[in-house]
């Protein structure tokens, strides 16, 4: 039967039913984190693989020593062949759903349904190649992020100004400038479809932001907005499952809750040439950490603005992970903005307070080789502490405290329960708004994906007279 309408991911139907609790298991978790060095690996082979396409080329710029080019020079000519193939094969139908969402290719609707299904499969062989390039996954010479940490004596030169006015740093864009609509796709709640618009961020080159819309059915008055920010490294709708796609947008939808999913600094279709989805977040730290904080920021002011001349009286901003780091600093820093600019509310998901510290101590920053990496370029404890104005959101928020959600685990070591507890204490949200998990980071963000309660107490925050 043909369809007319998208339909919820069947990873997400899965993970979501009882056939995914095992998956909530801390063993399940542990092997997930320990798994991610490898992810990370597999993803710069990719991104090398988009800039280079010959073997040679490919394995020098991964920085493979001279032992395991000798040995990998075959194998990695047959992936890049491979994937010039299924690259070649996205070409025409990425062209095609170009001209159907942007311009005005006659299309009815199950055939653009049909089309942004193939895009995002094919998309997906080609950006999450898998299993090609498993012959670098244990392969020493070659690191799972390219770093390149900036000095510290030079970094703290150059921040100086910030340093003495944070509110600088993360000011309102004085010019949101003009954002580009797109056809809508039939989704299984409401109409999909994407903005376009410059970055107002002089950090990221005034590159093109894309991020997703997602409507509720027609017929909703007065709908409020919700931004909503994924973690590090996400790939949003160019592969097949986004999982914020589903358990957050559409789920908010359903409610009755327009939600906009926004590509971070970096990320998806922002990919610096050579380098995976987020890795100059990582590569550049401490640097880059708040260079992303503030790009995002900024964006996030360009969407809430979008969202209030489109009709709505009421939004939110959040995230996860880096979404919810990137949300803290939106609470703390908003208050300077322009009315209709600055949100009613916000859900912050596995944030932390002293980012520095999860910087130099964070199970996760320990895992993919960020703490080692800034550890070599010379940054002490001290050092990354005096970074402390500009990585962290002020001690008051200028979100009443009220409307202020938050999702923490307790046993989560990578964006760390006591840090994150604490910043919430200084800004005195209540203890009822703390939604609080036995979990660690992995579990955490499996929490969001099988349970409601998230969407739901989100909103009843939005749908209420609370804020």
């Amino acid at each position: 039967m043909t369809r007319t309408t998208l339909k919820p991911s069947t990873m997400h139907r899965i993970l979501a039913s009882p056939l995914g609790r095992p998956l909530a298991s801390g063993v399940f978790n542990d092997l997930k984190l320990a798994m991610l060095p490898r992810e990370f690996r597999m993803a710069r082979a990719r991104a090398a693989a988009f800039q280079h396409d010959e073997p040679e080329a490919f394995l020098a710029a991964l920085g493979a020593d001279q032992e395991a080019k000798r040995k990998l020079l075959e194998p990695a000519a047959r992936a890049l062949t491979e994937l010039a193939l299924r690259r070649k094969a996205l070409r025409p139908v990425e062209e095609t759903w170009e001209r159907a969402i942007w311009e005005d290719l006659p299309i009815d609707a199950s055939d653009l349904v049909a089309l942004e299904e193939e895009r995002r499969s094919l998309s997906e062989r080609a950006i999450k190649p898998g299993m090609l390039f498993r012959f670098l996954w244990n392969e020493p010479s070659i690191a799972p992020t390219g770093f390149s940490v900036p000095a510290p004596v030079l970094a703290l030169q150059r921040s100086a100004d910030w340093l003495a006015n944070p509110a600088e740093l993360y000011a309102a864009p004085a010019d949101p400038g003009e954002i580009t609509r797109s056809n809508a796709i039939p989704g299984p709640v409401g109409e999909e479809y994407l903005l376009r618009f410059r970055s107002p961020s002089a950090f990221t080159n005034g590159d093109v932001v894309t991020a997703r819309v997602y409507d509720p059915a027609p017929g909703n008055a007065d709908i409020p907005s919700f931004i909503f920010g994924s973690g590090l490294g996400m790939s949003y709708d160019l592969i097949r499952y986004w999982p914020e796609e589903d358990y957050m947008a559409r789920r908010l939808a359903a409610r009755g809750i327009r939600t906009i999913l926004p590509e971070s600094p970096w990320h998806g279709r922002r990919e610096l040439p050579g380098c995976y989805s987020g890795e100059p977040y990582l590569a550049r730290a401490p640097v880059s950490i708040f260079e992303l904080f503030s790009a995002q920021c900024q964006e996030a002011a360009v969407l809430v603005a979008w969202a209030r001349e489109n009709g709505s009286r009421k939004v939110g901003v959040g995230g996860v992970s880096l979404g919810g780091l990137v949300t803290q600093q939106i609470v703390g820093h908003c208050g300077g903005w322009p009315e209709a600019m600055r949100p009613d509310m916000a859900f912050v998901g596995a944030g932390s307070g002293h980012v520095d510290q999860v910087v130099a101590l964070g199970h996760l920053s320990k895992l993919l080789g960020l703490t080692d990496a800034v550890r070599q370029a010379g940054w002490t404890d001290q050092l990354l502490a005096e970074l402390r104005p500009l990585l962290d959101p002020p001690d008051t928020p200028s979100i009443d405290p009220e409307a202020i959600v938050a999702c923490l685990g307790t046993r989560d070591s990578s964006t760390p329960f006591r840090l994150a507890s604490d910043l919430l204490d200084r800004w005195r949200v209540p203890d009822e708004n703390r939604i609080i998990r036995d979990e660690d980071h992995m579990a955490l963000y499996t929490f969001l994906i099988r349970k409601p309660d998230v969407a739901d107490r989100i909103a009843a925050c939005l749908l209420s007279g609370a804020v």
